[in-house]
């Protein structure tokens, strides 16, 4: 007896959640786009998908606040309740701590007239204040660009590492052809146009048309050696250093250069196209761009591709006008959509893909594990 009741408490929760599963899937997720180009000015925008579970609405109405208001598994998290409540919120909190700083200001007074402070002049954490180091060094006190108040001059000030360089009004820039050869040099050796210890520039201001109007270079110690490193080939010694992985770095090229790869990724695009179209449309009004040629052109395409909808429009081939309202209106099924990206991936260059990166990813785990070892053992010899 027990034994058939366990089994109707399975199957009622297996029912439960088929039945949670398909009403997921099959429900469909509704949105809707109107517009009223009449004054006043109206734009909205609605998705829906099971009611509540996620509703979004946008709308604008001339010379009214921005209506917004989102639900998410049926609780609000933007809207104008929303809004209301953490005004509230922050409102009260303001309050609060208001009152909390004008009763530590009343507490402090009070230790201080029961400690005999009094109201005297303020000074500075390490007793001095400013009127005292303003006397100490004299009203005539001067400081240079690179002094400051109390700091004195910095005894290496000669061995700063900055210059600047402020070009000439006369000087030009090198030419175009200049900066090629400069570049191709730089490109067959990177190192032939640095000295040691030589400078980089490490900051460029510029005038109002464009010019350079400071440069600050910075000198970096070894930046020679810094460079042939960066360029130079690895140690064949160095087991770290000489690693090198199986995978290429563009190993997903071939993948890019699949023509079929491109064909079932429109496939799919139009698919879920034409099951996400609008299913309902409208428009009706009075437009025109001002050109009769060109719109006369646009009132051919909207006879020929839309003739049962022309019958609302007026159009006007000479002035510029847009006056008229119109909606769009449609719906998708997510059951749908996971049909049309279960074969997607299914497909021979989709499989394909997923194959070699998942190989990929395996053989960089490996690599990386194999690097880590190297590591410890080379930091073990050291």
């Amino acid at each position: 007896m027990w034994l058939s009741t366990v089994a109707i408490v399975v199957l009622v929760i297996v029912a439960i959640i088929v039945a949670l599963i398909l009403t997921i899937l099959l429900a469909p997720i509704t949105y809707s786009i109107e517009i009223d180009g009449r004054t006043p000015y109206r734009g909205e925008l609605r998705i829906k998908w099971l009611w509540r579970v996620f509703s979004l609405h946008l709308a604008y109405i001339q010379n009214k606040p921005f209506f917004k208001e989102l639900y998410v598994l049926g609780v609000l998290k933007i809207g104008p309740v929303k809004d209301y409540e953490q005004w509230l919120e922050n409102r009260v909190d303001e309050e609060y701590q208001k009152v909390m700083d004008d009763d530590g200001d009343m507490a402090e007074a009070f230790t201080k007239a029961m400690q005999g402070g009094g109201q005297g002049p303020t000074t500075s954490s390490s007793g001095t204040s400013f009127d005292d180091l303003k006397s100490s060094q004299g009203s005539s006190a001067t400081f240079g660009d690179d002094e400051s108040p109390g700091a004195g001059s910095s005894p290496n000030q000669e061995e700063r590492k900055e210059r600047i360089e402020r070009p000439d009004a006369e000087s030009k820039d090198m030419d175009a052809q200049a900066r090629a050869d400069r570049y191709d040099s730089i490109q067959q050796d990177p190192t032939a146009h640095i000295q040691d210890d030589d400078e980089v520039v490490s900051r460029v201001t510029f005038n109002s048309d464009g010019s350079i109007k400071e440069k600050v270079f910075t000198k970096v110690n070894d930046i020679k050696t810094t460079v042939k490193q960066r360029f130079g080939k690895p140690d064949p010694n160095d087991p770290v250093a000489s690693f090198k992985s199986e995978i290429p770095t563009f190993w997903f090229m071939k993948h890019l250069r699949n023509t079929e790869l491109w064909r079932q990724i429109f496939l799919v695009s139009k698919r879920c196209y034409n099951h996400s179209k609008p299913r309902d449309m409208a428009i009706e009004g009075r437009f025109g761009i001002g050109d009769p040629y060109r719109m006369g052109l646009i009132a051919s395409m909207l006879y020929s591709i839309w003739p049962e909808q022309a019958e609302s429009i007026e159009i006007d081939y000479v002035n510029w006008v847009a006056e008229g309202s119109g909606y769009i209106k449609g719906r998708m099924i997510l059951a749908v959509l996971a049909w049309y990206g279960t074969r997607f991936l299914v497909s021979k260059p989709m499989r394909s893909l997923l194959g070699e990166s998942a190989r990929v990813f395996w053989v960089k785990r490996k690599e990386a594990k194999q690097l880590e070892k190297l590591k410890a053992a080379q930091g073990q010899t050291a």
